[in-house]
């Protein structure tokens, strides 16, 4: 308990000093997610989504760390149910598997100016969920939920261009970036095994450790 007091008293004094003397930001990102590793053999669909970033101080020439948090949903492909009976397939309602995330962002930016390099590492957790529905035969829709989650970690890097404002009385970024993220141990639902027969769902799962190349581009607001 001590330990927790301890963290989150410090996260408060950094999140004063940074506001007290630097510009805040908020970014809007697409994201496009490539598994790799271990975790491309068990699903190998890319995966599409978005990210909202809030940064309570941003990197400045004069003080080049920053501190953030980042909100973000990414969709892992469609996936087609084949009927057994007439060997037809509908597109279900899945987007599984989902991914909505919440990370702690630290990034340093060495220079400040018109073109912004910058690297960054973060933390956070990851909720996983499938949500499939499948109409029967009678059109009577049916839905089957599955749900996990995992703490979520990793770096990036990245390049920042100015296309509006100025450095004194906020700026519009455009960024590009590319992020590595990994997981602790979670269980997912194996996509390809969902069937319904006899009024019933049946499907099989596996226990993995998320790991994804994301390639992002958005807009940075500075506010002043």
């Amino acid at each position: 308990m001590k330990r927790r007091i301890l963290i989150l008293s410090m996260l408060s004094s950094l999140i004063y000093i940074g506001c007290s003397y630097a510009q805040a930001s908020a970014s809007l990102y697409f994201t496009t997610a490539i598994p790799i590793n271990d975790y491309r053999e068990l699903d190998n669909d890319a995966g599409y989504g978005g990210n909202l970033e809030f940064f309570f101080f941003s990197p400045t020439k004069q003080k080049p760390f920053g501190m953030g948090i980042s909100f973000s949903y990414l969709g892992q492909g469609l996936y087609f149910y084949d009927d057994p009976y007439s060997d037809e397939s509908y597109l279900s309602a899945n987007r599984a598997n989902n991914f909505t995330n919440i990370q702690l962002i630290f990034q340093l930016a060495p220079s400040g100016g018109t073109v912004r390099p910058y690297i960054e590492t973060f933390f956070g957790g990851s909720y996983i969920f499938s949500n499939t529905e499948i109409l029967t035969v009678e059109y009577i829709p049916v839905n089957f939920y599955y749900d996990d989650w995992a703490w979520t970690y990793g770096g990036g890097a990245g390049i920042k261009f100015l296309i509006g404002g100025d450095e004194d009385h906020g700026s519009i970024f455009l960024d590009f970036k590319g992020r590595y993220l990994m997981s602790s141990d979670v269980t997912l639902l194996d996509r390809q095994s969902i069937r319904f027969a006899n009024d019933t769902f049946y499907y099989s799962e596996y226990e993995t450790q998320l790991n994804f190349l994301a390639i992002q581009v958005g807009l940075v607001f500075y506010f002043r």
